[in-house]
């Protein structure tokens, strides 16, 4: 699987905007993984710009952006815009890059009818030539009090094509309790949400609107794509530590299996210490139902801009499971890198597996070393698939060391493409879902955008 960190970024904005495409891929054995091969020995500069978080901040999307603190990698100017589920960007701002700080950046505007335009959307942040220094997949969902009103809430995603549905895990989870429930009895899902589970009314919603943008409301065992991330750490943790003057430790931890950690000591004094630790899950999974009776529902949502009267089919449908097994193809891909001077200690390691086993790839490094592992399964089921990364990063420095300092850096990519062939039920596209971070610089991000694609481009 080949590798295109060297290759160029001109004219390529356009597929970095568009959701990764594919034809088809599978689950169940399982291929050998890849030997680890050496990271590039260059230093690591850190990623130009990371987008920290997406939140809602008086009803506005906003983000946050860390900014490198190497002062020559920043551009002069930077844009930041969003994309809604159509690739069609709503808003755009200009965004002054600050070496080492943190900005809080407001589109406003951005959230412009998702129910229409699609609740999966992206942020891009460009240089001054319009290539993108970062990409921040994001899912807009509805936090609904009551069945009447809702309100728009947003949080970080991952990548898809267009018509693979964003779940959380929690309502995953609900869906899966009540296919289990019901079997061959017909229930309504929001209702049945909006009961046992009244915090998750308006990501129901959300979910069985799209199922009416391409199921047939009324009709046989009809399946489509869904798909759900679990990160740990949740969100960015910042991690500042002064143990006496010279000697700190600096980093951040997460959302999931990406940080960076850095300890530095000039006196003599306490002792160093610090891990870090993270998991990124991600699933594709099939949802088959019938639907025999659907209503039309009337709320209004609250967004900047005004009250906006909806109406949302909400369908009675009976749980099927499908027929025939599906197909899914894994990809992973950990990287790690340590570097010491001085008395001091600094351990990275990763490991990716699929759907829970031994691990494909198992790396730990310590001293001034790095890895850079990919892997490849397949494994088959007729309900669902997922893949894990989990990292951990250690930096030590003893109370006796002077002119020391030790850092940790890493990354990650993983995806997953499903496909069914089933002559029981209508015709299902194979889809793709991916998902990566890093901290070991922005043209490491690029090298794994290029493994996640050329996953996609063999299918």
């Amino acid at each position: 699987m080949p590798h295109h960190s060297s290759r160029g970024l001109s004219g390529l904005v356009p597929s970095w905007l568009r959701s990764l495409t594919a034809s088809s891929l599978a689950l169940g054995g399982l291929l050998a993984a890849a030997p680890a091969h050496a990271a590039d020995p260059r230093e690591v500069r850190p990623n130009i710009a990371t987008v920290l978080d997406v939140a809602l901040v008086d009803g506005e999307l906003t983000a946050s952006i860390l900014w490198t603190d190497r002062q020559d990698d920043l551009p002069p100017s930077s844009k930041l815009i969003s994309y809604d589920g159509q690739d069609t960007a709503t808003a755009g701002v200009s965004v002054a890059p600050k070496p080492g700080a943190i900005s809080q950046v407001k589109l406003f505007g951005a959230l412009d009818k998702p129910w229409e335009t699609g609740w999966a959307q992206k942020l891009v942040l460009e240089d001054p030539q319009g290539q993108p220094l970062a990409i921040q997949p994001y899912d807009v969902n509805l936090d609904c009090a009551t069945d009447k009103e809702c309100s728009l809430t947003v949080s970080k995603g991952v990548t898809s094509d267009q018509d693979v549905l964003h779940v959380s895990s929690e309502l995953d989870a609900v869906l899966t309790d009540l296919e289990a429930r019901y079997g061959q009895g017909e229930y309504d899902l929001v209702k049945e949400v909006s009961k046992d589970y009244p915090h998750l009314r308006g990501e129901a919603m959300v979910y069985v609107q799209q199922w009416s943008w391409w199921s047939p409301v009324i009709g046989p065992c009809t399946c489509g794509w869904t798909t759900s991330t679990t990160r740990t750490p949740t969100t960015t943790q910042s991690i500042l530590v002064t143990a006496s003057s010279g000697r700190t430790i600096y980093g951040w931890n997460g959302p999931g299996a990406k940080h960076t950690l850095s300890a530095n000591a000039i006196p003599t004094g306490p002792t160093l210490n610090r891990t870090v630790a993270g998991n990124s899950q991600l699933s594709l999974g099939l949802r088959c139902s019938r639907r025999i009776s659907f209503y039309w529902w009337d709320f209004v949502i609250h967004r900047p801009g005004g009250v906006f009267p909806v109406r949302f089919p909400f369908p009675v449908s009976i749980p099927c499971t499908s027929p025939c097994q599906a197909r899914f193809d894994h990809t992973g891909r950990v990287t790690g890198r340590t570097s010491i001077s001085g008395v001091a200690t600094a351990r990275e390691a990763g490991t990716w597996r699929v759907n829970g086993g031994a691990p494909y790839i198992n790396q730990l490094i310590t001293g001034n070393n790095a890895f850079d592992a990919d892997a490849i399964a397949v494994s088959f089921s007729n309900t669902s698939a997922y893949n894990t990364v989990s990292t951990s990063g250690q930096v030590t420095i003893p109370s006796t060391s002077s002119f020391a300092s030790a850092l940790v850096t890493n990354g990650y990519a993983q995806a997953i493409h499903g496909q069914l062939t089933c002559p029981q039920i209508p015709a299902l596209a194979g889809r793709t879902v991916s998902d990566y971070g890093t901290t070991q610089g922005t043209s490491h991000q690029l090298s794994l955008f290029w493994f996640l694609q050329d996953f996609a481009a063999g299918f």
